[in-house]
């Protein structure tokens, strides 16, 4: 079976390789990036199953917010599931209503800090598959 395929956006270069671990151990293809920008030149060659996007990325040429906006507007991008993961703790579930969250293909919001069981669980409820680790 073809492992699914993630692509981390997050600005923060400690977290996407902790995040890439874990994600590659459960079974999952990673690819990790650090800006928007990037990640709109690598979703056509790694075609994600799922985007975990960082929202605030101040360093970024693309933050998160403008890449939820480009996806969008996309009709074949709108239809990849994005979990936004943010350290801005209830405020950012509170501030997205459920109708923008199902524009903007948010299927769910993690807080940082994150246990990766708690970032597994939302993963996989996202993707629609249970994965084991491997080995």
């Amino acid at each position: 079976m073809t492992p699914k395929r993630v692509l981390i956006v997050e600005d923060d270069e400690d977290l996407n390789y902790l995040w890439t671990d874990v994600l590659s151990s459960h079974g999952y293809a990673v690819v990790a990036v650090n800006d928007g920008a990037l990640a709109l030149a690598e979703i056509p060659r790694f075609e994600p199953d799922l985007i975990l996007l960082d929202l605030i990325m101040p360093r970024a040429e693309v933050d998160g917010l403008a890449l939820l906006h480009r996806l969008s507007a996309s009709a074949t991008l709108a239809q990849v599931p994005v979990v936004v993961i943010s350290g801005l703790g209830e405020s950012v579930a509170a501030a997205i209503s459920p109708e923008t969250a199902k524009i903007l293909g948010i299927v769910a919001v993690v807080h940082k800090p994150v246990e990766s069981a708690t970032l597994m669980r939302e993963i996989d409820r996202a993707i629609g598959e249970q994965h084991r680790p491997v080995g």
